[in-house]
């Protein structure tokens, strides 16, 4: 749709973490591509949503390194975009018939976005309301159309995957298609801290319990009645997920059991644990068939990557790029 929501982030910070603004100013020129010039407040306007995310996930040192990573991924991808409309405009310039099919496409999504708000004074109502201006917006467009018909003939176009190479992908790299062995179990705990953190007492709860289960009563019946771990109102019972993120010494006591199979009582930091195994899936290693739509893509994906990086180096020594630190 024509209408995006931007983030705008803060000039000179992000939730605490400076962007470096550097060379004195905002409006300080990162790079030059012909007669055309890049910000830092242009980049930091394009790369606003991932700064976004990045404060979301990270912290401190991190976050600082993942913003300059972010910011110099940004600044190469708007020198590239460059060079691409540059090229676009050199040949479609030329060309009234391609321009025409161009203008073509354009109207037919613009008008889409306006049929899909209702009407084209709510569409540019909207825009106002998302500080985007419409004409602007439309140039915008424009550029995409043009990038998107050469890229299609000099990179997407040109991807060629021979299906002997989605074999030996498989082959050469086997253990990406390996299951390791998974674990369903039920989980009995018993707190040190829910007696006091009296040991020899917790333990004489668990050796009880243990004694009912060797009796043959319900493992799932005394997890929901006696369990103080996670799940004890399902009775105890943890899923594949759950169970790879055990604790390793923990882990290594399931996985040496066998189906059915009871754990001794297994003494943690927090207490002590008894374990039923309900269902093992023994390690295997996925089918050519089930897995090459998968490699496909993973190919097509690396193939499209090598093509467009390709295609645009060698556009680029035409064109005067320099990038500013």
């Amino acid at each position: 749709m024509l209408l995006l929501v931007i983030f705008t982030a803060p000039s000179s910070f992000c939730s605490g973490a400076m962007i470096d603004m550097d060379k004195n100013s905002i409006n300080s020129i990162r790079a030059i591509v012909d007669d055309e010039i890049i910000t830092h407040e242009e980049v930091i306007k394009h790369a606003a949503v991932a700064i976004k995310e990045a404060q979301e996930r990270y912290r401190e040192n991190e976050l600082m390194d993942k913003i300059e990573e972010i910011l110099k991924d940004t600044l190469e991808e708007m020198i590239n975009r460059k060079v691409l409309i540059k090229e676009a405009n050199r040949l479609f310039s030329t060309n009234e018939f391609m321009m025409k099919d161009v203008e073509k496409d354009l109207d037919s999504f613009v008008k889409g976005a306006v049929k899909k708000v209702g009407s084209l004074s709510k569409y540019y109502e909207i825009a106002e309301s998302q500080g985007i201006n419409p004409i602007e917006k439309r140039n915008a467009l424009k550029e995409d159309i043009m990038i998107d018909k050469i890229m299609k003939e000099n990179v997407y176009d040109r991807v060629k995957i021979q299906p002997k190479l989605l074999r030996r992908y498989y082959c050469e790299n086997i253990d990406e298609f390996r299951q390791k062995k998974e674990v369903k179990l039920r989980h009995i705990m018993i707190k040190f801290s829910a007696h006091k953190g009296n040991k020899e007492e917790t333990f004489s709860v668990a050796q009880q319990i243990m004694s009912r289960i060797k009796k043959g009563e319900s493992f799932s019946a005394l997890a929901q009645q006696y369990s103080e771990g996670p799940n004890a109102e399902n009775g105890g019972l943890w899923s594949f997920e759950e169970v790879r993120e055990l604790r390793k010494d923990l882990r290594d006591v399931v996985y040496n059991l066998k189906d059915n199979e009871c754990s001794k009582i297994t003494e943690s930091s927090v207490g002590y644990h008894i374990f039923k195994v309900e269902l093992i899936k023994p390690e295997k290693i996925q089918a050519f068939e089930a897995v090459q739509d998968e490699i496909y893509k993973k190919i097509y994906r690396e193939e499209t990557t090598r093509l467009k990086n390709q295609y645009i180096n060698s556009l680029k020594t035409g064109v005067f790029v320099q990038i500013i630190d």
